[in-house]
């Protein structure tokens, strides 16, 4: 039983997010011009983007792909696999250079990109570029939103449960360019805005020698699927109105199922998280919401969320979002800050986003030994999913942290 549980621990080695070069930045004024010349957008939608852009969250120094870049756009596979290549090829490189890793030493390798899913896959690309073995297993998830990237650790997660002594590559990325929209349906422009170049390379080992190297051990997955309800899975962006328009990707709509998703999960990770004090607290609200009607006006008790995690890297998926989560987990303007400057530097950079987010975290120096970080990301679907790490080791500041160069500029 002792040496069942002992190969049951996940130690998360290193994990490096993907840094553009500087000739692909999109300030938002050259954006803006961008979709002028481009001449498929008449004056309303210009002044449509303009609003979006300001209000969005999001500074002036994303980055897109050169598709993005060229006039007309370059939507085609050529210019997708383009963009892919940048991204994993250069993180993936920059881990195996960073550690000394041999390709071959890989046992299972995970790529996840929801919108391009070409044949061959992604991850045969990356087996063919560095040379993996010949029986490495290998899986690709697409359609799966900006959750995939923590599906990508559960479904790794559960591979190491069964294969010992073994080490997993985990890649998360979206493709932007070749979904890049060029119409006039305002609700579906919201995207243009909002999605941004950027991905992940994540290495998890079960491998007990790999302890001592490792930062993070993996402590918990929980994942939330509303499939089954017509309402969540036909949940689409709404045609916002002038008057109601606050400038985020998100509709009223996608908000109220995100809410009602991140309840579900929520309740599934307090009863392994929080301290009995906060469950007996809650248990109370409940019975006495039940017994006392006056009561329910107020609402249910809502746990400290603080006393079961230290840090929270909630997905960038738009300023109503990570607003969203503050209000409903009672959480500081700190507490969201990681997940702000996320937004603000890099964009919604989908599936990789809470990475870019835990990096934040570490380069200021927040991240301690025996702290615990919960992931939080939704997807379509709709999905909530969230992974719960604990840091094991005393973090120095890396030179492939991708804040490391301007981290004294935020927050802002």
């Amino acid at each position: 039983m002792y040496l069942w549980r002992r190969c049951k621990r996940i130690y998360l080695v290193d994990f490096i997010c993907y840094q553009a070069p500087n000739s692909y930045r999109v300030p938002i004024s050259t954006f803006i011009e961008h979709a002028e010349r481009l001449g498929n957008f008449n004056s309303e939608t210009v002044e449509f983007l303009t609003k979006v852009n300001e209000r969005s969250g999001i500074g002036n120094n994303t980055y897109l792909p050169t598709g993005c870049h060229l006039f007309p756009s370059d939507q085609g596979l050529k210019a997708a696999v383009e963009e892919v290549e940048m991204v994993l090829f250069s993180t993936v490189q920059n881990l195996f250079t960073k550690h000394k890793i041999n390709p071959k030493s890989i046992d299972i390798l995970i790529t996840n990109c929801s919108l391009v899913c070409p044949t061959p896959s992604l991850a045969a690309m990356i087996i063919n570029k560095f040379g993996l073995r010949s029986n490495v297993m290998n899986f690709h998830l697409s359609g799966m939103g900006c959750s995939a990237g923590l599906l990508s650790i559960s479904l790794a997660r559960d591979l190491l449960k069964v294969h010992k002594n073994s080490s997993v590559l985990v890649l998360s990325m979206e493709s932007i360019c070749s979904n890049f929209y060029v119409g006039k349906v305002k609700s579906m422009l919201l995207a243009n805005c909002l999605f941004r170049m950027g991905g992940a390379a994540i290495l998890l080992s079960n491998r007990k020698r790999d302890k001592q190297n490792a930062r993070y051990e993996l402590q918990h997955i929980i994942r939330t699927h509303l499939g089954s309800k017509d309402s969540s899975y036909k949940c689409v962006y709404q045609e916002p109105d002038d008057e109601g328009y606050t400038g985020v990707a998100l509709s009223r709509s996608i908000v109220q199922v995100a809410g009602e998703a991140l309840k579900i999960n929520v309740a599934a990770l307090s009863a392994l998280v929080l301290p009995y004090s906060e469950l007996i607290l809650y248990g109370l609200s409940v019975v006495w919401r039940k017994v006392w009607p006056p009561a329910r006006k107020r609402g249910p008790y809502i746990p400290d969320f603080k006393k079961a995690f230290e840090h929270f890297c909630i997905h960038a998926g738009g300023k109503a979002v990570i607003d969203s989560i503050k209000g409903n987990l009672k959480l500081k303007d700190r507490d969201v800050e990681a997940s702000k400057m996320t937004l603000y530097r890099f964009g919604n950079t989908s599936s990789s986003s809470t990475w870019y987010s835990l990096s934040y975290l570490e380069a200021k120096g927040k991240v301690k030994m025996g702290d615990r970080v919960w992931q939080l990301a939704f997807g379509s679907g709709f999905k909530c999913n969230s992974s719960v790490w604990k840091c094991i080791s005393k973090l120095q500041p890396y030179s492939s942290n991708v804040w490391l160069n301007n981290i004294q500029q935020y927050p802002v």
